[in-house]
């Protein structure tokens, strides 16, 4: 979300920091539309003002209790004891379905942090223990994405006319309306922020359309998607990005950590044009499009590819040669990317093969090959890296003085805190049926093939056991 990923801010290095805090970006656009709103009401509206602190209260409460259950799947991180272990799974189930059950009042309070706390809990795994039957008796991660882009359009819309369905009419409120002309204070500031906050609900919106065969909200799918502004701006990025990089020299020496945080992140931009190419192609051929307009999806795929290969393959694997000199969290954006990046390109295949399509695999070999190579690659290498987390300790173990230290040390593989375990998850499933058929064609010895699902299993095994998707996949 910061500088160099965002397109909207895309080198802007007086508008916006390398690193975003989504949460309290979420925060500072209600509280900006919250003042505007307030400064637009009269003295006989302060039953209004006042309703709507109470209703900011809740907001933020919902936020943190979402917050807290989509990161609950890494506290047996940091304990070993099995006991502990299933106090961690218990507390994990408790933070689930009291997430789960404020979801309803979250979708209708819109709002910014409403909106976060929506995808955030869409990406929080169904935990163990929780029953087929209990997992369908409310709402679903997919509508959550759903509802979560809603709030994002009429947010930015900052329209209250006359809107109706058939369970209820909302009168035109005009005096809630935001200023955003130019000349307005610190306006710049908020559109920037504003632009972020829907770069995350694009990355979202075109995730879900990939993954969930579904069509996109925000923006066009198969048909249109070339005229829009946002996708035109990525590309615009990429070249900028090949016209900065033509003087960088390539060699270790040269490579920084802020050098291939820049990289990394430029790259992750065009990332998400691949997901939503991929993501075309899947809706061409899941809807039954004409021919002409498959291949036509295909080639879109093709030269995404290859334009990654030529711009930024180079650079990441300078990247990867200087690995152990570079920061831990920058070994974490490094893995990600090439997994999730790679990731498109699986599904790609794995669709054509469902559909057999056979013939559109020619056009597409050397970018399988490729991409089989580095997720099978990605996934050792998160494997094999690790880092190193703290985590504050709320009561010392008894006899341990005060003051001897109040946070904990520990050290995970990279896999094991990915924030997106489904991605990982699908890259081994995908990767069993390509291991799989390259033994059945005698392409892998029978050591290679053992080797290779070794690595696959041991990926699910840093994986959080608590949910039930992982457990599903072992």
């Amino acid at each position: 979300m910061g500088r160099y990923s965002c397109p909207f801010l895309f080198g802007q290095d007086d508008l916006a920091e390398r690193y975003i805090s989504i949460s309290d970006l979420c925060r500072y656009l209600d509280r900006y539309m919250a003042e505007t709103s307030e400064g637009n009401k009269g003295s006989a509206q302060e039953q209004w003002i006042q309703q709507d602190k109470e209703r900011d209260v809740l907001i933020e409460q919902s936020l943190r209790n979402t917050i807290a259950a989509f990161a609950a799947r890494w506290l047996p991180i940091t304990s070993s004891d099995d006991l502990v272990g299933i106090n961690n799974l218990n507390q994990i189930q408790t933070m689930w379905r009291q997430a789960r059950r404020d979801m309803l009042r979250i979708i209708n309070r819109p709002s910014y942090r409403s909106m976060l706390s929506l995808f955030l809990f869409a990406l929080t795994p169904i935990p163990m223990g929780i029953s087929e039957d209990e997992e369908t008796d409310g709402v679903s991660g997919q509508v959550c994405i759903h509802a979560g882009l809603q709030q994002v359009q009429s947010l930015r819309a900052r329209q209250r006319n006359l809107q109706f369905s058939g369970s209820k009419v909302f009168p035109s409120l005009s005096s809630t309306s935001i200023c955003a002309t130019p000349e307005s204070v610190d306006t710049s500031s908020f559109i920037n922020a504003e632009n972020i906050a829907y770069w995350a609900a694009i990355t979202f919106d075109t995730s879900a359309s990939l993954t969930l065969n579904c069509r996109p909200l925000l923006s066009s799918g198969l048909f249109g998607f070339e005229s829009e502004f946002t996708w035109k701006l990525v590309r615009t990025c990429l070249n900028v990005f090949n016209e900065s990089s033509k003087s960088w020299r390539f060699g270790s020496a040269e490579m920084t950590d802020e050098r291939a945080n820049e990289i990394i992140a430029a790259a992750a931009c065009w990332k998400l044009l691949g997901w939503k190419l991929a993501a075309n192609f899947r809706e061409a051929l899941r809807d039954g499009h004409d021919e002409s307009e498959v291949r036509k999806a295909l080639s879109y795929v093709n030269s995404s590819v290859k334009e990654f290969d030529t711009t930024f393959r180079p650079f990441l694997d300078e990247c990867y040669k200087r690995m152990q000199f570079l920061g831990q969290q920058t070994k974490l954006r490094w893995f990600s990317l090439m997994l999730h990046y790679h990731l498109s390109i699986l599904m790609v295949l794995d669709t054509i093969e469902v559909v057999e399509r056979y013939d559109l695999l020619v056009d597409l070999k050397d970018a399988s090959i490729e991409a089989e190579n580095t997720v099978m690659n990605a996934l050792a290498f998160g494997l094999h890296n690790n880092i190193t987390l703290r985590r504050a300790i709320d009561s010392l173990p008894p006899g341990l003085p005060r003051g001897s230290g109040t946070t904990r040390t520990f050290t995970v593989p990279l896999v094991a805190i990915d924030p997106y375990p489904h991605h990982v998850v699908a890259c081994v499933q995908l990767m069993r049926k390509a291991i799989g058929r390259d033994y059945r064609n005698k392409n892998i010895t029978q050591e290679s093939y053992d080797s290779l699902n070794s690595t696959l299993e041991y990926a699910l095994r840093h994986l959080p056991q608590s949910s039930k998707s992982v457990q599903a996949a072992r």
